[in-house]
């Protein structure tokens, strides 16, 4: 069955960044190990408000782009740019490290990155992130 990967459903996974001011920004750094322990966490505490589609739209998308090796080509769409963060120094960690966090395994060996399909489409009502 082919998998729907939307890159819309990493959006709310940010919502504590969306909403720092610019000086909580200025003193956040990403880089740090206390920095992406933060992301990490409050990626899961929004994560862990979704509904069981939600969140396996969103665990798949991670596993897609660890699987397609594509961290760099769909980079932008993974952590939102119009927040002001320093450049991640290591992306795949960065996203392997997002997907464990959030689907409290390892990225399976077996996706199949053939069977995808890549939309962006939202529907008039938004995310519906509580299915």
């Amino acid at each position: 069955m082919t998998k729907l990967i939307n890159f819309n459903y990493l959006r709310p996974l940010y919502y504590f960044l969306l909403s720092m001011t610019d000086d909580e920004l200025d003193d956040f750094y990403i880089n740090t190990e206390e920095g992406v322990r933060r992301i990490y966490e409050e990626a899961k505490a929004e994560f862990n408000r979704f509904g069981p589609v939600s969140r396996e739209r969103v665990i798949d998308v991670l596993e897609y782009v660890l699987a397609s090796n594509s961290w760099l080509e769909n980079w932008k769409k993974i952590i939102p740019q119009e927040v002001p963060l320093d450049d991640v120094d290591d992306k795949r960690k960065y996203v392997h490290d997002l997907f464990v966090s959030l689907a409290g395994r390892e990225p399976s060996l077996e996706f199949d990155v053939s069977d995808v399909e890549v939309t962006d489409a939202v529907g008039p009502e938004g995310l519906a992130i509580k299915k």
